[in-house]
């Protein structure tokens, strides 16, 4: 069959505009979102929110295509041509429909992120767009499996369904860990210090590989009893496989971001900012260094060093990662970075934390200290954290000091009890 005629019969060619309009329309401020602004791997990462809408088109074209097969009596005529030789042209348009649709979405969130910083990685975008096809094909082989076996009123509205719930559903489902097996996590994907979760990726290309190698042995050899073991083992070879990859992983399966991205300037501070925030670095590194300047002048000890990677290292403070951030961001970022980042062990453990309470507004008043607007620290902390912040602050410099130590002693064991407000004071105000 010529292939203008395969493309012209095909369900598939007049399931790809309603596919995209329906994309374009109806997804589209889910998709845009959760984009970070100007980061190429976190736009195309974003567009995988499409999956559960693409596959089931390409389950049900694959269902049409594979009943149509069968009402044409295909497989009683002399075999030329094995089932999956038979197979795979009627496919072609139902694959190019996955590929339609997920372009739609992946335009939506690179223009919603206006990625600037160079052109895309190569290897990420070959690595993601490679996941989303084979998943989608994997989708449309088992729908057309279904199609030659049930009639086409009942095989195309349960490949439908079918497909959006094994997509959609595992997403609600604990352990969260299943999600990955059949999206690949990437949806989550990702903040300026993050990079795709592959691990996670993986254990979606494992599980469709199983199912595409399934399809295609029933449709090669037919059902013989012999190749039934075959057929099964590369099923279970695929469930294993993507079980084994994706258990233990989180809900958001990303890695950090390689630090040599990073990009560094200054020397005291020395500020170390992404590559994306090359037309903001400016802005950033001169808010940061008074930020820095604020917080010594209150009696505190800052290093010299300030980083967006989420792994500073010694002597370093990691002060936030943000695609479009504000001074009040900077500064609220290096404030607070001199806070722990989590519960002491002894918390973790089960320990009784007395401590708790003291983060929001010690954290707040760091926020301050450095320069943040009481507007930006009231939203991030809360209005009662940023009015016991304000009142430490219209302490003397000695007990704010005081009251910062014993709070920032109290995050970090379980025995100290957060510091009580000094008295009110209208004497001195900090600065």
């Amino acid at each position: 069959m010529l292939w203008r005629t395969v493309l012209r019969s095909s369900s598939a060619t007049w399931l790809a505009p309603p596919l995209a309009a329906f994309v374009a329309l109806l997804l589209s401020d889910d998709l845009t979102s959760g984009v970070t602004h100007g980061y190429w791997p976190g736009a195309l990462g974003a567009a995988a929110f499409a999956l559960p809408f693409v596959a089931p088109a390409c389950a049900a074209a694959g269902a049409w295509e594979g009943a149509r097969l069968t009402r044409g009596g295909v497989e009683r005529w002399a075999p030329a041509r094995s089932g999956l030789g038979v197979a795979l042209p009627l496919m072609a348009p139902v694959f190019l429909l996955g590929a339609v649709g997920m372009a739609a979405a992946a335009a939506l969130t690179v223009s919603a992120g206006r990625p600037e910083a160079g052109g895309p990685p190569v290897g990420t975008v070959a690595g993601m767009v490679a996941v989303w096809l084979v998943i989608l094909a994997a989708h449309a082989m088992a729908g057309f499996l279904l199609g030659k076996r049930l009639p086409l009123v009942v095989a195309a509205p349960s490949a439908l369904v079918l497909s959006f719930v094994l997509t959609a559903y595992p997403a609600a489902l604990e352990p969260v860990w299943l999600r990955h097996m059949v999206t690949g996590g990437m949806s989550s994907c990702c903040a300026l210090d993050q990079t795709p979760g592959w691990r996670a990726a993986a254990s979606a290309l494992v599980l469709a590989l199983g199912v595409i190698g399934a399809v295609a042995l029933t449709l090669a050899t037919g059902p013989r009893r012999r190749h039934t073991l075959l057929i099964s083992g590369a099923l279970a070879a695929g469930l294993v496989g993507s079980a084994g990859l994706a258990h233990g992983l989180p809900a958001d399966p990303v890695s950090a971001r390689p630090a040599d991205e990073l990009r560094c300037a200054g020397g005291a501070p020395r500020v170390c900012l992404w590559p994306e925030l090359s037309g903001r670095a400016a802005m950033v590194r001169e808010q940061a260094s008074d930020a820095r300047h604020r917080l010594q002048q209150a009696g505190l000890t800052v290093p010299g060093k300030l980083t967006m990677g989420e792994h500073p290292g010694h002597r370093a403070l990691f002060i936030g990662s943000w695609p479009d951030p504000t001074a009040s961001d900077v500064r609220a970022g290096v404030g607070t970075a001199l806070l722990p980042s989590g519960p002491p062990a002894c918390a973790r453990s089960g320990d009784s934390f007395p401590g708790a309470d003291a983060y929001g507004p010690t954290a707040a008043w760091l926020a301050l200290t450095a320069g943040a607007t009481v507007h930006d620290v009231a939203g991030h902390h809360g209005e009662k954290e940023a009015a016991m912040a304000a009142r430490v602050r219209q302490s003397s410099h000695r007990t704010q000091l005081a009251w910062f130590q014993r709070n920032n002693k109290a995050l970090r064991d379980c025995t100290t009890h957060p510091a009580p407000l000094p008295p009110r004071r209208t004497q001195e105000t900090s600065r």
